[in-house]
C-alpha cells in the first residue's frame, strides 16, 4: 500500500466511524441525516426564510417527526419498499420532509428540479416509473401538462398555502395520520434516489444512488466546505440536482450542521439580509449568484460572522473571485464535481488560499489524474480529461436506464469525463471547459439535443444546432444557431416563439439567450453536426 493510498484509506474510516453505525451492518441516509439527531432537543436543523421575510424553524427531531408522518402517507397510498416517490420541489422544508420519508422507508426518492418544462418532467417520470408525486402548488399546472402524457400517472401530493385546498394537500393528508410510517433496514448497496442528468444524446441518464451515495459526499463537507456544528451554512443550490440534495444538502446534514434556505426567486439584497439576519457563517452557491451579489456587497459590507465562501455548478471566473475577495470578503473557495462520482476537486478548507482561475486539487479521500480519450496518462503539463480512479464511494451506481453508457465512461479503473482541465507548475487545476456538448450555466446542466427537440418543432426552423456561448455579464448562456425552413416568417417572432417552449417544455435555465441565424450548420464529411465549429464562432 502507497502513502497515497494509505491516506485515501484513513479518510474513508473516519468517514465511517462518524456514522452512527458500520456502514458494513446496514445504512439508511435518513437516519444519517435525521434520525441520530431527533433526540437531541431543540437541534437546529433548517431555517426557511420566506421573501416575505417570515422563516420557519425546523429542529431534526421535528423534521423526523413530519417524515415519519409522511411515511405513513405514502404508505397509506399503497408504496412499498423499493417504489419511487418524485418531488417537484425546490428550497423548501417539504423537499426533506419528502426525501428523508422516502429513504427512511426503503423508497426510492426521485428528484425533480422545479424549472423543468412539460416535456421534460414527462420523460423523467415514465423513465423512473414514479407512483406518487409530491408537487408544490406553483408548478402543478406544467405537472398537470405531463401526467396528461403518462399512462398510467402517478398519484399528486400538492403543497399548498393552507393546508387544506380542493387538490389532495400533502399537508392535510400528514395531518390525519395517527400512526408513524415503517422505518425499514436497508443495506449501503439500496437503491436510495433516482436522480436524471442531462446528456447530450437520448433521454436523460438516471443516476441510481445508494445509501452509500452519502458517504461520497462527506468529504467534501469536512474539507471542503468545512463546516461544523457552530456554523449556519446558507445554500443557495436547489434540491432537484446533486449538489444540492447531497454535497450541500444531506452531507451538512449528516455532520449535524444547521442551514438555512431561500425559498423565493433570487434576489441579492433579499440573500445578503437573510446573511446577516441570520449571522450566516458560510455561504455555498453557483458563481453566477456570487456576480450578482457583488452590488450587496459593494453597498452594505460584509456579514460580520460570514468566514468562508464556497462554489461550484459551473467554473468560477477570476473577475468575479477577484472583485469578491477585495470588496473584503473571505475568499471563494471553487469546487468541481458531478453526479456520478461527487464532489473531487476544490479549495480545502484548510488549504492554501484560492488563487482566482483555479482549484486546489483532489479532495481527501479521491485520486484524481489527466488522460486521453483512451484512458492512458497525459505527459505533465500538458491538458487532458479529468478522470477519478474508483474510490471507496461514489455517488451514483450506475444509469439504470443506460447501462451500457455507465460501463463506456470506464477505462479499466478510471471514470473518465468530457471534461479539459491542466494542472500547472504550482501543482493547481486549471479547469478548461467540457470536452462534449453538455451546456453549464447558472450552475444547471443543460442538455442541448432536448433543447434542439424543442425548437425543431417549429415549422419555421429547419435546422437547429444548440451550444455554448459566453453571457455578456460573465458565465456560460444557451446559444440557439437556428437555419430557416420558411424565410417569410419574421424572425424576431420566431427567436420569441423558441425561447418561449424552451422555458415551458424544459425550462428557463434552458432558453436560448442568444438566437443566431445560419444558411447552413457545419457538418463533416457524414453529415455530422460540428459544434466545436458553432462554439469557436460565439
Amino acid at each position: 500500500m502507497n502513502g497515497r493510498t494509505a491516506v485515501a484509506d484513513r479518510v474513508w474510516q473516519q468517514v465511517e466511524a462518524g456514522l452512527s453505525r458500520d456502514p458494513g451492518a446496514g445504512l439508511n441516509t435518513a437516519q444519517e441525516v435525521c434520525g441520530r439527531y431527533a433526540s437531541a432537543a431543540g437541534r437546529l436543523a433548517l431555517v426557511v426564510r420566506h421573501a416575505d421575510g417570515s422563516a420557519e424553524r425546523w429542529t431534526y427531531g421535528e423534521l423526523d417527526r413530519a417524515a415519519a408522518r409522511a411515511a405513513a402517507v405514502f404508505a397509506r397510498a399503497g408504496l412499498r419498499r423499493g417504489d419511487r416517490v418524485a418531488g417537484l420541489l425546490s428550497r423548501q422544508a417539504e423537499s426533506w420532509i419528502t426525501a428523508v420519508a422516502a429513504w427512511r422507508s426503503g423508497l426510492v426518492y426521485v428528484p425533480l428540479f422545479c424549472g423543468f418544462g412539460t416535456d421534460a418532467l414527462a420523460v423523467r417520470l415514465r423513465s423512473s416509473g414514479a407512483r406518487l408525486v409530491v408537487a408544490d402548488h406553483r408548478w402543478r399546472a406544467g405537472l398537470d401538462d405531463a401526467l396528461a402524457a403518462l399512462d398510467p400517472a402517478p398519484e399528486v401530493l400538492t403543497v399548498t398555502p393552507g393546508r387544506r385546498s380542493a387538490e389532495r394537500s400533502f399537508w392535510a393528508e400528514l395531518d390525519a395520520v395517527t400512526a408513524d410510517g415503517p422505518a425499514v433496514e436497508t443495506a449501503a448497496s439500496d437503491l436510495a434516489t433516482l436522480l436524471f442528468t442531462s446528456g447530450t444524446t437520448g433521454e436523460p441518464k438516471a443516476c441510481a444512488m445508494p445509501h452509500s451515495a452519502l458517504l461520497a459526499v462527506l468529504p467534501f463537507a469536512r474539507y471542503g466546505l468545512g463546516v461544523g456544528r457552530r456554523d449556519l451554512l446558507f445554500t443557495s443550490a436547489d434540491p432537484g440536482w446533486a449538489y444540492g440534495l447531497y454535497s450541500a444538502g444531506a452531507a451538512p446534514m449528516a455532520l449535524g450542521v444547521p442551514r438555512v434556505i431561500y425559498d423565493g426567486d433570487f434576489d441579492p439584497d433579499a440573500w445578503w439580509r437573510l446573511m446577516r439576519e441570520e449571522r450566516v457563517t458560510c455561504v455555498a452557491g453557483a458563481p453566477s449568484a456570487y456576480r450578482r451579489l457583488l452590488g450587496p456587497l459593494a453597498q452594505q459590507g460584509v456579514p460580520a460572522e460570514l468566514r468562508a465562501a464556497a462554489a461550484a455548478g459551473e467554473p468560477l471566473d477570476a473577475d468575479t473571485a477577484q472583485r469578491w475577495t477585495a470588496a473584503g470578503a473571505p475568499a471563494i473557495r471553487d469546487g468541481y464535481g458531478l453526479s456520478e462520482i461527487g464532489m473531487v476537486l476544490c479549495d480545502l478548507a484548510d488549504g492554501a488560499a484560492p488563487l482566482a482561475g483555479t482549484l486546489g486539487g483532489p479532495l481527501p479521500g479521491f485520486a484524481v489524474t489527466l488522460v486521453d480519450a483512451s484512458g492512458a496518462p497525459v505527459p505533465e503539463g500538458t491538458s487532458g480529461l479529468v478522470a477519478i480512479r474508483r474510490p471507496r464511494y461514489t455517488l451514483t451506481a450506475g444509469y439504470e436506464n443506460r447501462p451500457e453508457a455507465w460501463t463506456a465512461r470506464w477505462q479499466d479503473d478510471l471514470f473518465v469525463t468530457d471534461d479539459r482541465a491542466v494542472v500547472r507548475p504550482d501543482g493547481r487545476w486549471q479547469f478548461l471547459g467540457r470536452e462534449g456538448d453538455i451546456i453549464v450555466t447558472r450552475g444547471y446542466n443543460v442538455g442541448p439535443v432536448e433543447v434542439e427537440r424543442v425548437i425543431g418543432e417549429h415549422p419555421a426552423v429547419a435546422e437547429v444546432a444548440v451550444v455554448a456561448a459566453p453571457g455578456t455579464r460573465g458565465g456560460t448562456v444557451v446559444r440557439a444557431v437556428l437555419v430557416a425552413a420558411d424565410p417569410a416568417v419574421p424572425r424576431d417572432e420566431v427567436e420569441q416563439a423558441v425561447r418561449e417552449t424552451v422555458a415551458r417544455r424544459i425550462g428557463p435555465h434552458a432558453s436560448p439567450r442568444v438566437v443566431d441565424w445560419t444558411d447552413a450548420l457545419p457538418r463533416n464529411e457524414v453529415g455530422k453536426l460540428q459544434r466545436a465549429r458553432l462554439r469557436s464562432s460565439s
